[in-house]
């Protein structure tokens, strides 16, 4: 039987937690702001108020800091997205919602966003970077892919071969002209992300249309294409 925790020993976890977080929030704002290479230990222990002990304590490196900053970035960017169940009207439509609100995330606070920090470190450290993190900024553009594959599969209700491989593509797709979109904000900030999110669910929506109606498996008379644009 495990030993109970004392009330001390409660504590002592929540402050280590605490301070954890308090950490990670200032590194991933300085490395936002900043870039890997311009973010020092000093730097961040200023903005947390922890000494840098802490930091060492709590991830061993410079190196384990930069894996666990990602990791929290990009789970603090998909807990603010809302989830497929959540969103309202038929799959088309919630696909432009979707999109929509990954817009609005992108430029909301953009100097501190965590998907700021993850294109500049992929554009920063590019061949440099250490495996776990290089490991975690794929993790993370696996997830959104994902989220274009279940728009897929929602939208048309369909699972072949050709369906799977359509999905892939419009994921892969989607996902680079996001990229793109995300690229020209940071480097012309009255750029309109709405829209070119707007142009992207369009994009998406008509390619899929067109490879779904070319898939000599679907049947001609299939509904997937029911409330096509």
């Amino acid at each position: 039987m495990p030993p109970r925790r004392t009330p001390r020993a409660a504590s002592a976890g929540a402050e280590d937690g605490d301070s954890r977080l308090r950490i990670l929030d200032a590194a991933l704002e300085l490395m936002s702001e900043k870039g890997y290479s311009g973010t020092s230990i000093s730097m961040i222990c200023r903005r947390s108020g922890l000494p840098p002990s802490s930091t060492y304590w709590h991830f061993g490196s410079k190196e384990g800091l930069l894996t666990a900053v990602v990791a929290h970035g990009a789970r603090k960017w998909m807990e603010g997205l809302p989830r497929w169940g959540e969103l309202q009207g038929d799959p088309r439509e919630r696909f432009r919602a979707l999109m929509q609100a990954a817009a609005d995330s992108m430029v909301r606070d953009a100097s501190s966003n965590p998907m700021r920090l993850i294109m500049l470190l992929s554009l920063e450290r590019r061949g440099i970077m250490d495996p776990e993190s290089a490991e975690v900024i794929r993790s993370v553009r696996r997830s959104a892919a994902g989220g274009f594959r279940l728009a897929f599969r929602e939208i048309y209700g369909i699972d072949t071969p050709d369906a799977r491989r359509h999905s892939e593509e419009l994921a892969e797709f989607g996902l680079a002209l996001a990229d793109g979109a995300f690229i020209a904000h940071q480097i012309d900030a009255s750029t309109d992300m709405r829209r070119l999110f707007q142009f992207l669910a369009d994009a998406f929506l008509v390619i899929g249309d067109r490879l779904v109606a070319e898939d000599p498996s679907v049947d001609g008379s299939s509904p997937v294409l029911a409330g096509r644009e």
